[in-house]
């Protein structure tokens, strides 16, 4: 980067750590003793009298990414645990010179009995199907258990979230839904941004493949690589292997299902992921293979019947299936043409970039394993809102 202008160069000095002469870094955000928790961006300022090869970021000594282009920001999650944190950058020119810059936050003081944690709330507002991006945090009202809360962060856009793409691969998904299936997962993990992580779970009656939870786009799309559709289909136990993945991960939780939705070899009942949906706080999308496309939530298979299961046992499987997904905040997707697979994979993408974030603390948190029923109310002409509509209080 050339000089900025003499002037802007004494004030930046003036708040920067001292280091080599022709190189000086700040961290603007947050600042040094700043009560933070929970998600967060890290602003970050530096003049060079050359070109800027690279600005490390790191958190608690732990590099968390690297930019080499400004702006130099980064979103963080610091999870739930109120503690305090150590930012620190490192800012190289690409003749070698280098400057160090760190910030130590201080966890939020806590009077009372009980650690009353940031709860997030992220929400999905449309209008006739089209996003609503340009709303005011005083439109939103948040009620927690029937008390009103008060919102102390607000923010929309690009946060960090990790996925777990859950691909049925059964039988009933051979040939060209299988390879839509493959397609859709893969664009999805290439539209990752940033801090994103993913893992990709591919199962029939069994788990075929998996991965860890990675950012690597690489690993990712290995797993999805040699996918041949063949066995039954264990819906419910490779649920509930998902959501237990996610709920010992922090910030935004995502799911994404991609299935016909019917069960014929589950050991566990819908009942039980219905409990674990409620624990792990993940925004669950279900992309579901439906004769009606335009009506996802459309009964077709009131008349199947298998070994298994009667067509009342189906139904209630199905019904429970989208009352999980609807009450986690998410949302379904009916697709009756595989070539629709893979734009619904990027409409995924699109409203987890443009979702707002609230946050309150609770005003009745106990810690004692209770729901709370939560509810959001935007004050905005012809809106619908999607929300999670509560959380376990643990």
């Amino acid at each position: 980067m050339r000089w900025i202008l003499p002037i802007l160069g004494l004030l930046l000095m003036t708040a920067m750590p001292t280091g080599a002469q022709d190189i000086w870094v700040s961290i603007v955000e947050p600042k040094d003793g700043d009560l933070v928790i929970g998600e967060l961006e890290v602003v970050v300022e530096v003049v060079a009298r050359a070109e800027i090869s690279e600005v490390e970021f790191q958190l608690d000594g732990r590099a968390i990414g690297t930019l080499t282009v400004e702006p130099f920001r980064m979103h963080v999650n610091l999870g739930e645990e109120n503690l305090p944190h150590r930012f620190s950058v490192v800012a190289m020119d690409v003749e070698g010179n280098s400057a160090t810059h760190a910030v130590t936050t201080q966890p939020i003081p806590i009077a009372g009995q009980y650690e009353v944690e940031l709860q997030q709330l992220y929400i999905s507002v449309t209008r006739d199907d089209q996003r609503v991006l340009d709303l005011e945090n005083e439109v939103f009202a948040v009620t927690d258990k029937g008390e009103p809360q008060e919102l102390v962060t607000f923010a929309r856009g690009d946060i960090p979230f990790t996925a777990v793409l859950l691909i049925d691969a059964s039988a009933s998904m051979y040939g060209e839904k299988i390879e839509s299936a493959i397609a859709g997962a893969a664009f999805f993990v290439h539209g990752m941004q940033g801090l994103d992580q993913a893992q990709v779970m591919v199962f029939s009656d069994q788990l075929l493949s998996t991965t860890p939870i990675t950012d690597s786009r690489a690993v990712l799309t290995a797993g999805l690589s040699g996918t041949e559709a063949r066995g039954g289909t264990a819906l419910q136990d490779h649920l509930f292997v998902a959501l237990k993945l996610l709920e010992q991960r922090q910030g935004r939780r995502v799911l994404i299902l991609l299935s016909d939705g019917i069960d014929t070899h589950s050991v566990l009942p819908m009942d039980h992921i219905s409990e674990i949906a409620r624990k792990s706080n993940a925004l669950i999308y279900w992309i579901r293979f439906a004769q009606n496309s335009s009506d996802p939530e459309a009964d077709d298979h009131v008349d199947l019947s298998s070994a298994w299961k009667n067509s009342d046992q189906y139904r209630k499987q199905r019904d429970t299936l989208t009352q999980i997904v609807n009450h986690s905040g998410g949302r379904i997707f009916g697709v009756a043409d595989p070539s629709k697979i893979q734009p619904v994979f990027n409409r995924i993408l699109e409203e987890l970039r443009d979702q707002y974030v609230l946050g309150y603390y609770p005003s009745n948190k106990r810690n004692d394993g209770r729901w709370h029923r939560v509810k959001v109310r935007v004050e905005a002409a012809g809106v619908e809102v999607r929300a999670p509509r509560g959380y376990v209080d643990h």
